[in-house]
């Protein structure tokens, strides 16, 4: 069909891409002269009638939504069998592209992509518009960071439900428990898939997966949303993300407004403002994976070549670096009790009250040899019994390395075992004092663990990953130089 002009305006250029509805095209718009974006249908397969009418209420819907956040529609027609619908060309590739291209993003980008397309909802929302689609294809990036929600398709207008009771409509995997239950989907369903989104983003796998669509269900229903294990995740940006997968829609966030409350940590929106998102030219993603931060330094089961992670790039800083953070991390602990000049540098002075001098007094001769007055020396108070911070990093790894061990229980595989082994000699470096190698077993562990909760093979607990998230920010991620 390369060539092909459509209604005697829009000559189609380049396939983009081919879906269950049929394919989209890059084109030419030649009465404006500008590029656009051509959604196509296949064929009018079965009643013509009604593939026409569901792409003139998808470009109806569509066109009465003008946000920076929503791809524009511009015009909807008909060529001999073919109906299509065109829309605003937008060159940047959709999330679930760029995450098998370029791995995960880091959590400042998905927090800038949480603000963008919370904004989009509010403009579908505020319209009327249920978009009952919400998933990483329906979200695309634009090269200068701009997120475009797209595809409104199956979208109804709120309180004008077409579909048939029990036809649920919208990918399974992001899909509410009220629409699973037969119930109308709201705009508290958009929210939740915008949150099974952000949940993939995070950690690679929508928040439920299983064999089939019906297992998948099941646990959107009944399931808790597994924890996000990631120790560069702010604590605001996983709490959105629980709120957002809440079983009851009036637990959920319902606006662009409450999820910045929700995303209240200034430093992480400040981050999120100030991120660079993705200087994506056109085929960029296809030819060469973007860089965009990964949680691991070595991806999980589909792994790109290491020589790319730039870490490897900088060996000889880095164990400068990572030195320098040794020390100071011995310093904060009190490993040396005998340093004073240390202690004199780090202690801020504070001014000494000279003490009121009492008045002397003239003594009244006695008759009587004065005895000698003994002297009791004025006991200093002892000191405040803290607990040494070494001391505590291991606590709570072996106290982690027991958590872990304890799910290995009913799981399919022997990561707990082996994560537990890499624990236990992690808290073992650093009682001698050897933090990069506690840091070694320490992110091999947490690997190993993820790997397997990609696989769905092992679980872990809210505990579990809370001491992982604490335990992270005390020691620094090893250099792997060479890898």
């Amino acid at each position: 069909m390369n060539g092909e002009v459509l209604a005697g305006r829009y000559r189609l250029l380049t396939l983009l891409g081919r879906g269950g509805a049929g394919e989209v095209w890059q084109a030419e718009d030649t009465v404006l002269a500008r590029q656009v974006a051509v959604k196509l249908l296949r064929s009018l397969d079965g009643d013509p009638m009604d593939a026409v009418e569901r792409f003139r209420a998808e470009a109806q819907s569509a066109a009465r939504l003008t946000h920076p956040n929503v791809v524009a529609t511009y015009d909807v027609g008909t060529e001999g069998d073919h109906v299509f619908l065109v829309m605003e060309l937008v060159k940047g590739p959709d999330l679930a592209k760029l995450m098998r291209t370029s791995g995960l993003p880091t959590a400042g980008m998905v927090a800038t992509i949480a603000t963008q397309g919370a904004r989009a909802l509010d403009a579908a929302h505020g319209a009327g518009i249920v978009h009952r689609d919400v998933k990483p294809a329906n979200l695309l990036l634009a090269p200068d960071g701009t997120l475009k929600m797209t595809d409104f398709g199956i979208a109804k207008r709120a309180g004008n439900e077409t579909t048939a009771l029990g036809v649920l409509l919208g990918t399974a995997s992001y899909v509410s428990p009220e629409q699973i239950r037969g119930e109308q989907a709201t705009p508290a369903s958009d929210w939740y898939a915008f949150g099974c989104v952000l949940h993939e983003l995070l950690t690679g796998t929508p928040p439920f997966t299983g064999p089939t669509a019906d297992a998948v269900m099941r646990q959107h229903l009944d399931a808790p949303p597994p924890p996000i294990i990631r120790s560069d995740v702010p604590a605001e940006l996983a709490n959105l993300v629980t709120h957002l997968l809440a079983k009851n829609p009036a637990d959920r966030p319902s606006s662009a407004d409450d999820v910045a409350a929700l995303l209240s940590n200034a430093a992480l929106l400040s981050n999120a403002a100030s991120t660079q998102v993705l200087a994506i030219t056109p085929g960029a993603a296809a030819e060469e994976p973007l860089d965009i931060g990964h949680w691991e330094d070595e991806p999980s089961s589909h792994r790109a070549p290491k020589k790319a992670f730039p870490l490897a790039k900088v060996g000889i800083g880095a164990a400068v670096v990572l030195a320098a953070i040794s020390g100071l991390l011995l310093l904060r602990e009190g490993v040396s009790n005998d340093t004073p000049k240390a202690q004199a540098v780090t202690t801020p002075s504070v001014p000494v009250q000279k003490a009121t001098t009492a008045p002397k007094t003239t003594p009244t001769p006695e008759a009587t040899t004065p005895t000698p007055t003994k002297t009791t020396p004025t006991k200093k108070p002892k000191p405040k019994q803290t607990q040494n911070p070494q001391a505590i990093l291991v606590q709570r790894l072996r106290t982690l390395a027991a958590q872990v061990r304890a799910t290995q229980q009913g799981s399919r595989s022997k990561a707990p075992r082996e994560a537990a082994h890499d624990l236990d000699q992690a808290a073992q470096a650093i009682d001698q004092g050897d933090t990069e190698s506690a840091a070694e077993h320490f992110y091999d562990a947490r690997r190993t663990l993820f790997e397997a909760q990609q696989r769905h093979r092992w679980q872990a607990t809210p505990e579990i990953a809370a001491l992982f998230q604490t335990i992270g920010q005390a020691l620094p991620r090893p250099d792997r130089g060479g890898e």
